[in-house]
């Protein structure tokens, strides 16, 4: 068995679990060859005991193969970014559809309320068409804010890259649909969730670390206090990204949270020439 196949049957087995993850690159950042017997000692005695009983299983080893789908990448692929190789849990392995290209672009995270209003579509109309045209629009595929930014990038010729909390062959909330499907057409469909992988609350905050992780910078757009973009953007600071948020009235209720953010650091995003200034590649 190959070392990645080795690593997509970890991280089918133990749920994507952070925990193995995180020993496992921790192995791998020792920058030892890695090798199967080295790695089995990260998954711990238990685990060993799961992956034996999945590999002996027939039918277990049919529903693994199913469940991988067509394209995986690896954490030790030479196409795994490595930015978000150096992010705190970083996946395994991700599950893709669409332009696996795009991740060597520069990447805009945009997040924001799933409540956002006209606010957020006016400001996204205005500042992303005068992004620099190599640039991707990174979001969660999301209603609101997310949704409004991949739309807003389809519609600007910027390409789209969705981090979803669920398989590939999913689709939530079902009314964008239509819009995963020109994502996969047009940009990137990533999760780290196999086929069949239904949503759930702990998967999306999961989620966000990988798209704070992609990124090169991130863009609040309208967010509550103590909101999920918050956190998202928390992660983003934490490693050293570019964080951007639109100010907004101190009495507008998803203003609060883009306005605390300015006030711990973040960049104030008046037109696409002030994120163009900051956004630098890195590998």
């Amino acid at each position: 068995m190959e070392i990645r196949d080795f690593l997509l049957l970890v991280h089918l087995s133990t749920g994507a679990s952070p925990t193995i993850a995180r020993r496992v690159m921790r192995l791998l950042a020792e920058g030892k060859e890695p090798e199967i017997s080295t790695l089995k000692e990260a998954v711990g005695a238990k685990n060993q005991l799961k992956l034996a009983r999945f590999i002996d299983d027939g039918e277990q080893m049919a529903t693994w193969r199913r469940l991988a789908g067509k394209q995986f990448l690896c954490c030790t692929d030479a196409e795994y970014p490595e930015r978000l190789r150096n992010m705190d849990q970083p996946p395994l392995v991700l599950f893709w559809e669409g332009d696996l290209n795009l991740l060597k672009r520069c990447g805009l995270a945009v997040v924001g309320a799933r409540a956002a209003g006209d606010y957020t579509q006016t400001a996204l109309n205005k500042l992303l068409p005068h992004l620099a045209p190599d640039v991707c629009i990174i979001s969660g595929l999301a209603k609101g804010a997310d949704a409004c930014a991949h739309r807003c990038a389809l519609a600007c010729g910027l390409a789209p890259i969705a981090v979803i909390a669920t398989g590939l062959d999913q689709v939530y909330p079902y009314a964008n649909a239509g819009l995963q499907k020109q994502i996969v057409e047009k940009g990137l469909l990533i999760s780290e969730y196999p086929s069949g992988t239904k949503a759930l609350p702990y998967r999306f905050i999961a989620r966000n670390r990988i798209i704070a992780g992609l990124a090169h910078g991130l863009l609040v757009t309208e967010a509550a206090h103590h909101s999920g973009s918050l956190i998202t953007a928390t992660m983003a600071l934490d490693a050293g990204r570019n964080v951007f948020a639109l100010p907004n009235r101190i009495d507008a209720p998803l203003g609060i949270g883009t306005n605390e953010i300015i006030q711990n650091g973040a960049a104030v995003a008046l037109s696409g020439a002030d994120i163009n200034a900051e956004l630098k590649y890195f590998a």
